[in-house]
């Protein structure tokens, strides 16, 4: 990779960050997370950014670390339902099914 890491960089936000903001809100659980985690995207892109694929690519590799991203906070990582990863408005628990 011989371009310039910073152009790069440039180069991949303009051509992805749409595409990775609008995964991204699709699955938080909070719109106000997204910012942060596009912005956790992005920065991991920029400390990896000779690993990262040309293209296409790279478009799917950050798909890949928004999903990781995001598994904490959407309770993917742990397995955990919507019921038990966001409390009821009311405070208590949901009722049995």
């Amino acid at each position: 990779m011989g371009a310039d890491p910073n152009s790069r960089l440039v180069e991949i936000y303009e051509f992805a960050y749409e595409f990775i903001l609008g995964y991204v809100l699709r699955r938080c659980p909070r719109p106000k997370d997204a910012a942060d985690v596009v912005a956790e995207t992005f920065t991991t892109a920029w400390r990896r950014i000779e690993e990262l694929p040309e293209g296409d690519e790279a478009r799917l590799w950050l798909y890949g670390v928004a999903r990781r991203v995001l598994a904490p906070i959407t309770g993917a990582a742990s397995g955990a339902t919507s019921s038990t990863r966001r409390p009821c408005a009311s405070g208590s628990p949901p009722p049995p099914r």
